[in-house]
């Protein structure tokens, strides 16, 4: 028979009213504990943190009584002790994240932990050689395993996820609008100079569509002083900004939950992992992928499906841009800028693609090859060897795929690998601003975008036949002028161009209200 004294009773109590005793993780982890006949709080009181056994996920009996040995009096429970004086013991174990404090941390554990596409049991299995016994999968992910670049998210809950996701019909619905909202005095929006020269290309599309909304905003970088530090922070790719060297005085836990990210990687990259934890830390988040914001909206915070409409312009290339072997290779017809309003009839290329090398693209086109030997093409794909920077032999990479979409009739658009994200910035920006056609695998549904009427889709096996089609019929001709009319059309409409910047701006104040 279990006797309880008074302090244990003290204890129960100061337990029961936190609410913060997790009965099902007792029992889950310490199975014995069922076949004791005492309750789990009162086993945990009694016994339980004698044998190092844990309270819920995020406390650790064992740490916290060596830390506060001095001060936890003889007989006490660590974990009322805790919950007594936590105010002036702040504790957590914090892994790879030393330099957050104990709130934010447990704040994001619970995001982590009700995130769709996170599963702690295949965490946990995963990760067989990981000892879970005094810390849970979720604290593990959060606290180790993203720094450690391990995989955190689960395949299986990502198709589950997305495979729901793309069934929703999407239709364009503009925010509410409130003219007379508090708006943030000055806004930066950052990314890093050593980065991916489309992130910056992002960062500037951003910054000028908040500029067009109305809103003080600049472009910064890592080497922004903090001085300048502007009332709302806006962190293009986190998973880039944060990782490379130079940032580390912008990942203070203050500026991190009251900023904004803007999320450009699909989830199931290391890099997307790796950008994770500064977006459970944020106050908003933005993406281009529409269907990974309800995701994101279930950590509690203002989301944003960023897809401003371009404006179509005459792309032209720099002086050192001219002088690399890239230009030098093009005919002379297309050694001068193009409008994107040229007749496709007038346009060098056939057929034009830029991305990095994968195992699909690199099949892609060898199975094809005698297809696009028969045409005029520009096809460049490279194998990654660090990030495409606006500085070095790459730089003109950063105005090459719009310059030669302005040449081209048709822009293609084939997958990296088998998950078909809409890729906005390959087939939005640089393929239909530059009145090209797109021609690209299927894609997930976007709320504007239509395939059949913006762009135009096809199997990888097939899709020699479509281009066949639009380049070498009367009919295909047609429909290729269709199509990219119809893209003009949507740039072009001055009603849903205000709706856009309307809608920027709503979401700047529903993210700057939550600060005040």
């Amino acid at each position: 028979m279990t006797v309880l004294t008074t302090p244990h009773k003290k204890d129960i109590q100061t337990i029961l009213e936190s609410e913060q005793f997790d009965t099902t993780f007792y029992l889950a982890n310490y199975p014995e504990v069922k076949h004791s006949g005492l309750d789990p709080l009162v086993h945990y009181v009694a016994f339980g943190y004698k044998e190092h056994k844990n309270p819920n996920a995020t406390f650790n009996t064992e740490i916290y009584q060596s830390l506060f040995s001095k001060i936890i009096a003889k007989n006490e429970n660590p974990f009322a002790h805790y919950l007594r004086n936590k105010t002036n013991t702040l504790f957590f174990e914090k892994g790879l994240l030393q330099n957050y404090s104990h709130d934010i941390l447990t704040k994001c554990l619970k995001k982590l932990k009700n995130y769709a596409l996170f599963d702690e049991e295949y965490y946990k299995t995963l990760h067989k050689t990981v000892q879970f016994s005094t810390i849970s999968p979720t604290q593990h992910a959060l606290l180790h395993g993203i720094g450690e670049g391990r995989d955190i998210l689960s395949p299986h809950r990502m198709a589950q996820y997305y495979g729901n996701q793309c069934q929703k019909k999407l239709t364009y619905t503009p925010l509410p609008y409130t003219p007379q909202a508090p708006q943030p005095r000055s806004i930066g929006v950052f990314y890093h100079t050593e980065g991916n020269s489309f992130i910056q290309e992002l960062a500037q599309t951003l910054a000028t569509a908040l500029q067009q909304s109305g809103l003080n905003t600049q472009t910064m970088t890592e080497k922004t002083p903090l001085a300048r530090k502007p009332e709302l922070c806006i962190f293009c790719a986190p998973h880039e900004f944060f990782f490379l060297d130079g940032s580390e005085a912008w990942k203070q836990e203050d500026i991190m939950a009251r900023a904004i990210m803007f999320n450009t990687e699909q989830p199931h990259t290391l890099w997307f992992t790796r950008g994770l934890i500064y977006c459970l830390m944020a106050a908003g988040i933005m993406d281009l992928c529409v269907q990974s914001l309800p995701a994101f909206a279930q950590f509690g915070v203002p989301v944003f499906h960023f897809d401003p409409l371009p404006t179509p312009h005459k792309n032209t290339l720099t002086n050192a841009d001219k002088q690399t072997a890239l230009f030098r290779t093009l005919p002379p017809t297309a050694r001068h800028a193009a409008p994107p309003t040229t007749p496709l009839a007038k346009r060098v290329f056939d057929i034009s693609f830029f991305g990095n090398i994968s195992y699909k693209r690199e099949k892609f086109f060898a199975n094809h090859a005698s297809f696009f030997a028969a045409y005029n093409c520009f096809l460049y794909y490279r194998k990654t060897d660090g990030p495409l920077t606006t500085q070095g032999r790459y730089a003109i990479l950063a105005h090459l795929p719009r310059y030669i979409a302005e040449h081209s009739k048709i822009f293609l658009n084939i997958h990296r690998d088998d998950n078909h994200f809409f890729e906005w910035h390959r087939m939005v920006l640089q393929g239909m601003a530059a009145g090209a056609v797109v021609v690209s695998e299927e894609c997930f549904p976007h709320p504007l975008y239509k395939a059949g009427t913006h762009y135009l889709t096809e199997t990888t096996r097939h899709m020699p036949n479509l281009i066949e089609w639009l380049l070498d019929t009367l009919e295909g001709q047609q429909e290729a002028e269709k199509v990219r009319q119809n893209c003009f059309k949507l740039f072009n409409n001055k009603t849903l161009i205000r709706s856009k910047k309307q809608d920027l701006a709503s979401y700047i104040s529903s993210v700057w209200a939550k600060q005040q």
